[in-house]
């Protein structure tokens, strides 16, 4: 078809060949899907019903849980971050880095907790090496994991707040929403401050 007739479904998330979507209602799913199918046929898309899930409570997508309540972190994937021993070599924390950075969103003061692993070098190893505070700062990411929110879904039609917190060597914030009468968080972001950008005043950084 003519691609300047063609405009975006919302209410959808995809990534390659995943697709993700949901409603209120049953019946603003179904006109979802409906736009999905359409479009689908427009560009002559085939799909494999067989792999596919319709009017779910809860799905998997992208090693996310994904309800009417939130988001969480895939059980299971999470499960395994959590067991793992700290790692004997640099190499081996940034494998433990990537993959937490994936579940970072759901992860408070990542970056603040982080920072000591990310210092970390290879003589830290060797024998002598002082890695205690790394290990705290393992051990607590590990705890963050176990202990991960459900996200809510973010809503265009709410308010949105903010709170932001800086140290001397990382910034984090939480992106919160309201719901039930109470603020529950959307993501948490946050990253290591620059060597130049460490010296700002508190009031700078946030």
């Amino acid at each position: 078809p003519d691609e300047s007739s063609l405009v975006p479904v919302l209410d959808r998330r995809s990534f390659v060949d995943d697709i993700c979507f949901g409603s209120e209602t049953f019946e603003a799913c179904l006109a979802t899907l409906d736009c999905l199918l359409s479009r689908f046929q427009e560009c002559r898309i085939s799909v494999s019903f067989s792999k596919s899930l319709f009017v779910q409570r809860k799905v998997g997508f992208l090693s996310h849980d994904v309800s009417a309540a939130g988001i969480a972190p895939d059980a299971k994937k999470a499960a395994a971050v959590t067991e793992l021993s700290f790692p004997a070599s640099k190499k081996g924390v940034q494998s433990f880095l990537g993959a937490l950075n994936y579940y970072s969103r759901f992860i408070q003061d990542f970056a603040v907790y982080g920072a000591a692993l990310y210092q970390l070098k290879d003589a830290d190893f060797e024998p002598g090496g002082d890695l205690s505070a790394a290990r705290r700062s393992f051990a607590m990411l590990q705890q963050r994991v176990r202990d991960a929110p459900i996200l809510r879904h973010f809503d265009r039609g709410k308010d949105v707040h903010v709170t932001l917190f800086a140290n001397e060597w990382a910034l984090s914030s939480t992106l919160m929403q309201e719901h039930e009468g109470k603020l529950h968080p959307v993501r948490f972001c946050g990253r290591v401050l620059k060597d130049a950008e460490m010296n700002y005043h508190p009031a700078e950084k946030e």
